[in-house]
This record gives structure tokens, sequence and C-alpha cells, in this order.
């Protein structure tokens, strides 16, 4: 019995898509086994031994094997000059990043701090996530940002969602508000008519978002009712607004713009710059041996190293004596 070669596995990747490459990969993988057992067999028998294919044989071929085509993948990325993507680690980077941002800005101000107390708000269905509907988190918000306007302070605030254990969607929110003002029951005061609700003053409002941002928890949004949104920001100034903005850019763009700077995406791909020139994308995305890579095809010069958000020095701004 044989199998494909090494060679011709990795060509199979190059010339099929993602979903046909994998399973092709698993398929072949299954003949490799069922081959080394065999294999396995007849060496035995003319030794005149009785051998049993087993688990732990066709474990064992494949553990090699797969050892095997990791090396080969990693030695065909950098004769490619590229580096495989984690896509569901970005998208948690990413997440925890916008979440993390926000819910910091809130917490100072412009003086290095706030006097004002955060509260965690948690609402809760009742039902399944068939009762779930986009407007239900909107109007809701919508009410408590009148109550601040009614109440002369500003409404700021950070949500994510999250599923319970039992599966149903449940929001849980940080809100600062000015000291001495105490957060209302949102299902008392008829703000949250689908369930209960429960507040808490939380020290550390941000800690508390971050825990519900677990790692692990990330392949379970994918079970969020269709159309739920992963989080959302309420009360940033401009500022704030722009500079959260600027760390969602890539790296080039970042090192050649302020949080002031209008840098735009393309059609078809790559980025303008304020004063309209194009820059293509540094890296595309390539397929090496059936995983997902990125390959880098152009390098920009970056005007400063940007390790934060920042603002350009303008001419006039600064006087030099």
């Amino acid at each position: 019995m044989s199998f494909p070669t090494l060679s011709r596995r990795l060509a199979l990747h190059e010339t099929v898509t993602h979903a046909e490459a994998a399973a092709a990969w698993l398929a072949t993988d299954a003949a490799i086994g069922r081959a080394s057992a065999v294999d396995a067999a007849e060496r035995a028998a003319r030794s005149g031994l009785v051998s049993v294919p087993t688990t732990q044989t066709r474990g064992l071929a494949s553990e090699i094997v797969l050892a095997e085509l990791a090396d080969a993948r990693s030695a065909r990325m950098r004769d490619a000059g590229a580096f495989a993507i984690d896509t569901e680690a970005r998208r948690y980077s990413g997440l925890r990043m916008a979440v993390g941002f926000a819910a910091r800005a809130h917490a100072v101000s412009e003086k290095g701090h706030r006097s004002d107390v955060p509260f965690m708000v948690t609402l809760t269905y009742a039902g399944t996530n068939a009762d779930w509907r986009p407007n239900h988190l909107r109007d809701s918000l919508t009410t408590f940002r009148q109550w601040c306007k009614r109440e002369g302070f500003a409404c700021r605030y950070v949500w994510v969602a999250e599923l319970q254990k039992r599966g149903v969607i449940h929001y849980h929110i940080a809100a600062w508000l000015p000291k001495g003002r105490a957060m209302p029951k949102w299902d008392k005061r008829g703000w949250w008519k689908h369930g209960m609700t429960n507040v808490i003053r939380a020290k550390h409002a941000t800690a508390y978002l971050m825990a519900y941002l677990k790692k692990g928890d990330l392949a379970d949004r994918g079970s969020l009712p269709k159309g739920a949104r992963n989080y959302g920001v309420g009360g940033l100034d401009h500022s704030l607004r722009r500079a959260r903005r600027w760390l969602r850019l890539p790296a080039f763009v970042q090192a050649n713009s302020s949080i002031h700077d209008d840098w735009r995406r393309c059609v078809g791909g790559g980025w303008t710059s304020p004063a309209g020139e194009h820059y293509p994308s540094e890296f595309v995305r390539i397929f090496v041996a059936g995983t997902a890579a990125l390959q880098r095809v152009h390098t920009h010069a970056r005007s400063i190293d940007a390790s934060g958000p920042f603002s350009w020095a303008r001419p006039g701004l600064v006087q030099l004596h």
C-alpha cells in the first residue's frame, strides 16, 4: 500500500481551496495510518509473529507525519518570506484593545484623573436567544443617556456581550457617574424590560470588563444571536475617539499619521494619505501548504517610531526663542 509523498501533499494545498485542502489532508492522514498499520502487520507476519493494528500504532504514524508536515510548512514559510497568522488570536487582541482603551479613557481626564465612580450593570434575559432583538440594548442605553442629560452630567459607558452558561446572551455595562450619584436599577425603572438586572459599584471596572473577554470564550461568540455586536462605547470625546481609531491602523500608517490625520482605506486595497497619495498594503494574504499566512510585498518609510497615539507639533503652535 502506498500514500502520497510529502511534496505531493504540499502541492495539493497550493492548488485547491482551504476547505478542500483540509479535507484532503485529513483523508490522507487516515490513509497513512492504515498503511502504517498494514506495514507493521506484514513485518510481524514475516517474523512469525501475529500482530493486530492498533489505534496507538496509527496515532504514532500520524504524529510523525504531522511533525514532518509542520517542519516542511515552516520551511516553506521562510522561503516565501511569510508568517502564519492566527485569525482568532488577532480578533481577540483587537477586541481587548478596543474595550480596554475605551474603559481606561473613561477613567481619566485631561488632569490625569476623575472623581467619577464606576458602576457595573448586568442585563439578563429571562427567556432564550429567540427573544433577543437588536433594539433592546439600544433602547435601554438611549433611556440611560436621556436620564444622564436630565441630571446634568455626561453619559459615559462601555459594554460587552457574553453568553451565559445556559447559552443565552447577556450584557455587562461599565458606566461612570459623578461622585455622590447612584446608578438606578434598570429593570425597576423600566429601562430593561426583558429580564433581570444587577447593579454594583465597581472599583476596578476596566478589570471587570476585561475578565468577560476571556480568550477561551472567543469561539463561543460565534453563537451570539445573528446581528449581535460584541461591544459598544459611548461618551468618548473627539480626541479619544480619534486616538482609538489610530490604534486600529496598520503599523506603517500609524508611523506616518497623528490622531488627527485622515487616512482612508482604498477600494481594492491599501490606504490613501491626507495628501491623496496611495499607499499599497505592506502584506498580502496567502496560503502556504494550506495555512493562512501574510507575506510582505512592500515596505513603506516611517516618519517616526510610533509607540502610541500622538499629534504632530504643527508650525505656529510652538514658538522658539
